[in-house]
């Protein structure tokens, strides 16, 4: 008698230590989605903040036309070079917004999220190198060009090396603080979520 009542004891123990463990398992896999998702609404808003750049082209245009540099090479150029980065930087937005941010589902295939991010951190890789390697050396050396062809005072050459010293640290910021921290966390997170669903 005793020996059917220990019986039915450890029984209904063990039933409710796998009905905690399936709990368990459940609030971590809404924490890591929750997680994942917050990590993942960052990354969309920065990518829609920078398809603001496309608010340049006016200024890049007015500034191209406008009399002080008729008869300038530098400043132009630069400004040509503002029109085409503004007219292509939306495009480029859009498609890791379309093609791979917006098709990031946590409640869908695990394998298919890994995918697409792995996907999207390439693309911000190629793009940081890009924009460190050829953008920020080209602008900085267009401003100081301009800057010298049009005999600029020493407090305006002051005020550009403040505003490209700003402008680094930004994209260096972004990267570091914006894509890199948000795709290594969801990245973490979908290889927790793949762990729960093999235990």
């Amino acid at each position: 008698m005793e020996l059917d009542e220990l019986k039915k004891t450890w029984a209904s123990v063990e039933e409710r230590l796998k009905e905690n463990e399936m709990l368990n398992k459940r609030i971590m896999h809404e924490m890591l989605s929750t997680k994942s998702n917050k990590s993942l609404s960052k990354l969309i808003n920065f990518e829609f903040f920078g398809m603001l750049v496309v608010f340049a082209i006016p200024v890049c245009i007015w500034l191209y036309n406008h009399p002080a540099f008729k008869n300038t090479l530098f400043p132009k150029i630069m400004f040509i070079v503002g029109i085409v980065i503004s007219i292509l930087t939306p495009f480029i937005q859009l498609y890791k917004l379309k093609y791979l941010l917006m098709k990031i589902d946590f409640s869908k295939s695990i394998g298919d999220n890994i995918y697409l991010t792995n996907k999207y951190s390439i693309i911000i890789k190629k793009e940081k190198i890009i924009n460190y390697f050829i953008f920020i050396p080209v602008f900085s050396l267009l401003g100081i060009l301009s800057y010298h062809e049009l005999n600029a005072t020493f407090s305006l050459w002051i005020f550009l090396f403040i505003a490209l010293a700003v402008a680094i640290a930004f994209v260096y910021w972004s990267y570091k603080n914006i894509y890199d921290a948000n795709i290594e966390s969801i990245k973490n997170s979908l290889e927790e979520l793949e762990e729960l669903k093999e235990e």
